[in-house]
């Protein structure tokens, strides 16, 4: 593993060198890399480009460790690859179909899937498991979460995101006027805790309203018991100054 340029993905007289290139999404990272998750994006370093996949784009190439949108994180050497550029070439132009512009999905098929099955095309072995981890345990939830959401990726070709609109949650470099984006899916006025405002609370086992009115009713039925025994006791009492 190596921070710096490493080896640039060239050719050495062992084969060519490849690198998954991984960037941090959202400052969450800086807490979430030390338990082995994190939004992460990547890239496959070969040949002196770098490998990945948007919405929109599909299967684009780029400058490595330069992904607008995400700031870099790390280099990790995955091997060397024995075939040559025609080998390369023709292991990605299998993968476009399955990852194509309009196919993306953020849990189920996104750049660290592409860059998964690329690697495993090129060197028989899978990326790490911590670069995709957050979208593999999302995928028990992904039903939850808005469809815009799912479709847009952060990072893609041109200098942008994929969808053009933005991915739906914080990444590096976003323009402020676009930070909306991230909370329309749970958006709604809610009630803060120790508010007086009822209006919209959902109760959990009756309304407020509903418990006051029965604790009233309880009171006006005590009142009503003690009016009835006062007034036999004073019935009684009128009987027997009578006899």
């Amino acid at each position: 593993m190596s921070g710096g340029r490493g080896y640039e993905g060239g050719r050495t007289r062992m084969g060519t060198v490849v690198l998954l290139n991984v960037y941090d999404l959202s400052p969450a990272n800086e807490y979430l890399y030390s338990i082995g998750m994190g939004l992460h994006h990547s890239g496959v370093e070969i040949l002196g480009k770098e490998y990945s996949f948007a919405s929109g784009g599909g299967v684009f190439d780029s400058t490595p460790k330069e992904a607008p949108g995400a700031k870099f994180r790390e280099s990790i050497e995955l091997g060397s690859f024995e075939g040559g550029s025609a080998e390369l070439s023709s292991a990605i132009s299998d993968l476009r179909d399955e990852f194509g512009p309009d196919r993306y999905n953020l849990i189920k098929r996104n750049c660290n899937h592409f860059a998964n099955a690329l690697v495993w095309r090129l060197l028989k072995r899978t990326i790490p498991g911590h670069v995709n981890r957050l979208a593999n345990i999302g995928q028990c939830c992904s039903c939850l979460l808005p469809k815009k959401l799912l479709e847009e990726s952060p990072v893609g070709p041109n200098g942008g995101g994929g969808g053009g609109s933005g991915g739906g949650f914080q990444v590096y470099g976003r323009d402020k006027k676009n930070d909306s984006i991230s909370t329309q899916a749970f958006s709604g006025s809610g009630v803060a805790l120790g508010s007086q405002d009822t209006g919209s609370r959902v109760p959990l086992l009756g309304s407020w309203r509903g418990g006051k009115k029965k604790e009233e009713t309880l009171t006006d039925r005590r009142e009503k018991a003690r009016m009835a025994a006062l007034a036999r006791f004073e019935a009684q009492n009128a009987g027997s100054d009578r006899e």
